[in-house]
């Protein structure tokens, strides 16, 4: 959730919206398909934008596709609450348990040997946390790759602008988009990567499936957005 997405917007993201979702209804809705066939379709559909078509930093991210290949050791930092700790522990479990190919998450107690850090600090200090951090942000990610595999991830959450709700929402979506879905979409409210204000609570079955598109052995990191669809797909339009 941010308190003004606008600004981070730029007319080429708009326009990619617009040529990547061209057979889904831009109305308010959320994901509720009527067939398995339908729902993998629209899946793949979403996913070929928030895995390919990043909010901010296109210019190092878009146009293939990067995740972890190896065990994720994170740390804590800042001011979280009791109940910060406890969503982010929660979702760090049902991410084991909901995304089988998901590399192994693993706590450490410094942040020197973490290669995810997150950080629950005031929003006036994200800028010093996080690289390319835009202003206005109550959540935001950043993440380094190598050859396509993302080694290094920093999350940061405003701890003093923001309720429980909103970060317990900041710290699934962040996060989520720190595993290599730095995009999102205008076509489903209960998605986690809904693109307007929202304190959705948890991910929605788009969101999952998203994830488990990401990280189909079938797909490897380098692959372009037309090659992972491809491949997913069998060569057949996904829209």
């Amino acid at each position: 959730m941010r308190r003004s997405r606008f600004p981070g917007i730029s007319l080429l993201s708009l326009f990619l919206s617009l040529l990547f979702i061209p057979a889904l209804s831009r109305a308010d809705r959320i994901f509720a398909p009527a067939t398995e066939a339908e729902a993998f379709s629209q899946a793949v559909t979403l996913f070929s934008q928030c895995a390919f078509h990043p909010e901010y930093g296109a210019e190092e991210r878009a146009g293939k596709l990067q995740r972890w290949e190896s065990e994720i050791t994170w740390w804590v930092g800042g001011t979280p609450t009791q109940e910060d700790r406890a969503a982010l522990t929660t979702f760090l479990a049902q991410l084991e348990e909901k995304v089988p190919e998901l590399p192994k998450f693993r706590k450490v107690s410094r942040d020197t040997d973490a290669a995810l850090r997150l950080w629950f600090i005031p929003q006036y200090m994200m800028g010093y946390y996080l690289e390319g951090y835009i202003d206005g942000n109550w959540g935001f990610f950043s993440y380094t790759v190598s050859r396509d595999r993302i080694v290094s991830a920093r999350i940061g959450i405003a701890s003093d602008s923001t309720e429980q709700e909103d970060r317990n929402h900041l710290i699934l979506e962040e996060l989520t988009g720190a595993l290599g879905l730095p995009g999102d979409h205008n076509v489903y409210r209960d998605s986690i990567l809904y693109d307007r204000p929202s304190q959705v609570q948890s991910l929605s079955e788009v969101d999952w499936r998203m994830l488990n598109l990401l990280y189909s052995p079938s797909l490897t990191p380098g692959m372009t957005e037309q090659e992972a669809v491809a491949t997913l797909t069998g060569g057949a339009s996904s829209n």
